[in-house]
């Protein structure tokens, strides 16, 4: 008996053991197909979708920003610092009349070897001041002359009154007789008389206290010139007279005419 019964249970230990399913197990089968279906579909939808789906590449354009204003280039300027120089006066050369007549010596003449030495003589007399009698110091019968350069105030030529400075005074009047000389001078005498190229003349009249213009002198190569050049002078019209300390005085001009005789 007991042999037959270990035969049966080594037997019975060579046959499978039948396990009997659980719940759970039946669960998690079931679920795992259904989230494999969910799945795919989801991935046919998306693949289909993006089958659907056009992308369109488009091309982007700058549009060119236009300036209605021209670029300007600016170049600095260069500035030059300029020293300041002070104006030489230049003394106004003297004009040399022609025609002087010169200084003859005797043949005989002999300058004196020595010169005699006398001693003043002393009065001893009192001196008794009632009867002193006082002389006035004669009258300059002749006014001072001033050059146009050095007199305080310059003379002012009608039409420059808008000057302030003797700079502007002088400038201007120069101006004035330029314009007054290029009118009314007649350059056709010195052709008329074979003159070529270029010819100067020196011309010098004096402003006297009343802003009149006189004694106007002339040296040219000509006298016919000379009398020309006076003769437009003395058109000159009234000035205000010149001024030193507040008081008119005469005033000396000097003025050359240059021209070009073609």
């Amino acid at each position: 008996m007991k042999n037959s019964k270990n035969t049966s249970e080594i037997a019975g230990q060579s046959n499978p053991r039948h396990v009997k399913p659980h719940k759970h197990d039946a669960n998690l089968q079931k679920n795992s197909a259904l989230y494999f279906q969910v799945g795919l579909i989801l991935c046919l939808l998306v693949t289909y979708t993006l089958f659907e789906m056009k992308f369109e590449s488009k091309n982007v354009q700058l549009s060119q920003v236009v300036i209605d204003e021209p670029f300007a280039e600016v170049t600095p300027e260069l500035f030059k610092m300029e020293e300041n120089k002070l104006r030489r006066m230049e003394p106004q050369k003297p004009i040399v009349l022609l025609n002087q007549t010169p200084i003859i010596k005797p043949d005989n003449f002999e300058a004196p070897s020595e010169v005699l030495l006398t001693e003043p003589e002393v009065y001893h007399e009192p001196i008794n001041p009632d009867h002193i009698n006082l002389v006035a110091p004669p009258e300059r019968d002749e006014p001072e002359i001033f050059n146009i350069l050095g007199v305080e105030q310059v003379p002012i030529y009608p039409g420059c009154e808008a000057a302030t400075t003797n700079d502007e005074r002088r400038s201007c009047m120069s101006d004035k007789l330029s314009t007054l000389i290029q009118k009314g001078f007649d350059t056709s005498i010195a052709s008329d008389m074979g003159m070529t190229g270029v010819q100067k003349i020196y011309v010098q009249f004096k402003i006297d206290e009343k802003g009149n213009v006189t004694e106007i002198m002339s040296r040219a190569p000509s006298p016919k010139l000379e009398e020309e050049a006076k003769r437009v002078l003395s058109k000159v019209p009234q000035l205000t007279p010149g001024k030193q300390r507040h008081r008119p005085v005469s005033v000396m001009y000097t003025l050359p005419i240059i021209f070009d005789v073609q």
